[in-house]
């Protein structure tokens, strides 16, 4: 969706420009608010900076600055520092040795996305005082529930981001709007957060039409399913997590399809290869997500409204970003050329072609581990540079330059949610099923399936699922999340920070036993903003 939050923002400033040079003219942050909300053009524009605010939030505002990346994985065995970057975020998350001066470490930009969710919430009622039913400009029933539930299940996607990353924080569900509001406030349990996005989870369901035919680009039915899922999977409450994977798999997906019809019948049931883009176009749903059976909810970043989508790691671009795919990943992705992608070979995995440039040598300094899946193109081996001493991915003549493409990051998609309904479905004791789902992504990639008896431990085919999670979903801002939620930080980071800490010569500690580090710590900026916040522990010295 584009970031329409701009008409927003001319609007408020057309409106005091306007005002009336009289004496008793009212102060501009009430004088604006009062002439604002008052017609569904009002509404939607809000609506536009909601959105506008959350995809700037996750692919940011410079380059390189793309939070869904650092805080999603950045920190996980799928990306590391490039040698000749020692820019000290990156060094800090290179190392685990996270501060508060970590600019990624400032939480203030999602609770911005709050902040307009919140007065959406607040003032979307009021808006019948003034557009009367029928009118151009009314709001209609529908329209109001369907907003008031986007804005809702917006603040729930936010406050469950701000849970997983600094686990304690503070919770706001009121839009401040009065100049004397009380800005500040302490922080809550990571529980209680998650509670405050379940209630807005809820009402959203609630609220929200079925079996409707969803925009990609906005929080409907299978959306709001899949956040929820998402976050009972974090709170490890199995059984519930499967009631919103089945209404999940009732709703429709942006082609109109049932995402699984028979799957919302029984646990296990249902599911099929067909639900899935197809492996030879397995891209598509990342360059047309509006056209993709699998597509729940994407981010749209439109380079005319919003400029270059410059992000480290994930961007295809000829600057040199400051993360890189890393070697553990970079090795242990089967490449044996067996099957065909389009008119070009591809590899056993039909996926790895398709996300990244696996010709790539360690040596080269720029377009190292080139990482094009979210970007349309023929994906061709890499050739030598006249004049250079790195290769250049090829692509097809006519795509146009990084800065000049329109990148759209999925937050949810249906693959992504059957590996997580698999991992649920172990957890429970249903390993067939959980193989089954497991095997469906396989299957598309082209790779061997699996069998039950092959695992000889729910932590083993747990395991499966994570390594196929990490294949499927990287660079979607998943990967430390899943570290977090099944305990496997230490297990899969403590020999990667080792080995790094000892090619640095540094001392060795690897991940250590802390699990407090598993949340950042608040940044400075947000400390000195409020009186009433607690540093986050192990980090309270700072």
């Amino acid at each position: 969706m584009k970031k329409k939050f701009h008409i927003y923002m001319l609007g408020l400033l057309m409106i005091l420009v306007s005002c009336a040079k009289s004496i008793d003219e009212k102060p501009v942050s009430e004088g604006t608010l009062e002439a604002f909300f008052k017609s569904r053009l009002d509404a939607e524009a809000a609506l536009a900076g909601m959105y506008g605010e959350f995809q700037s939030t996750m692919i940011g505002e410079t380059q390189y600055s793309n939070r869904i990346t650092w805080w999603g994985e950045a920190r996980s065995d799928n990306w590391e520092r490039r040698l000749s970057y020692s820019v000290n975020a990156t060094n800090e998350i290179e190392f685990n040795g996270l501060t508060a001066n970590n600019s990624y470490a400032d939480y203030s930009f999602l609770y911005s996305t709050i902040g307009r969710a919140n007065l959406l919430i607040k003032k979307l009622p009021e808006i019948k005082n003034f557009a009367a039913p029928g009118s151009p400009t009314a709001l209609t029933p529908a329209q109001e529930a369907s907003y008031t539930a986007q804005a809702h299940a917006m603040r729930a996607l936010c406050y469950f981001w701000i849970a997983r990353v600094w686990g304690n924080a503070p919770i706001r569900t009121e839009p401040y709007t009065n100049i004397n509001d009380q800005a500040e406030a302490a922080k809550e349990p990571q529980e209680k957060i998650l509670a405050q996005a379940i209630a807005d989870l809820e009402l959203a369901y609630q609220l929200t039409a079925k079996n409707q035919t969803p925009t990609v680009w906005y929080l409907g039915e299978g959306a709001i399913c899949a956040i929820m899922a998402d976050i009972y999977m974090w709170k490890h409450d199995y059984e519930n997590a499967i009631v919103w994977f089945k209404r999940l798999f009732a709703a429709k997906s942006p082609t109109g399809k049932v995402y699984n019809a028979s799957g919302a019948q029984a646990t296990g049931a249902g599911g099929a290869v067909a639900d899935l883009q197809s492996g030879t176009t397995w891209n598509t749903q990342f360059v047309s997500p509006a056209s993709s059976v699998e597509s729940i909810f994407n981010i749209h970043w439109d380079f005319v409204s919003n400029g270059c989508a410059c992000m480290a790691g994930v961007s295809r671009t000829t600057n040199e970003p400051q993360i890189r795919m890393a070697d553990p990943l970079w090795t242990d992705w089967p490449k044996v050329s067996t099957a065909t992608y389009g008119t070009t070979t591809a590899t056993t995995d039909l996926r790895v072609r398709q996300t990244y440039n696996i010709t790539s040598a360690t040596s080269q300094p720029i377009r190292d581990r080139s990482f094009w899946k979210f970007y349309a193109g023929t994906f061709t081996p890499a050739t030598a540079t006249a004049g250079y001493s790195f290769v250049t991915a090829l692509y097809t003549s006519n795509l146009p330059a990084a800065q000049e493409t329109n990148v759209y990051i999925p937050l949810y998609r249906l693959s992504g949610m059957y590996l997580l309904y698999a991992e649920a479905l172990n957890k429970i004791g249903d390993r067939e099923n959980a193989v089954k789902y497991l095997n469906l992504i396989k299957a598309r990639a082209g790779v061997p399936t699996v069998s039950a008896a092959q695992f000889a431990s729910v932590n083993d085919l747990e395991n499966a699922i994570l390594k196929e999670r990490q294949f499927e979903l990287i660079g979607e801002g998943v990967r430390w999340f899943d570290l977090v939620r099944t305990d496997k930080v230490k297990e899969v980071m403590d020999p990667i920070l080792i080995a790094r800490q000892t090619a640095a010569g540094n001392a060795v500690t690897g991940w250590g036993d802390d699990k407090r580090k598993y949340y950042w710590p608040f940044s400075t900026n947000v400390m000195y903003a409020n009186s009433m916040l607690v540093q986050n522990e192990p980090y309270g010295g700072q």
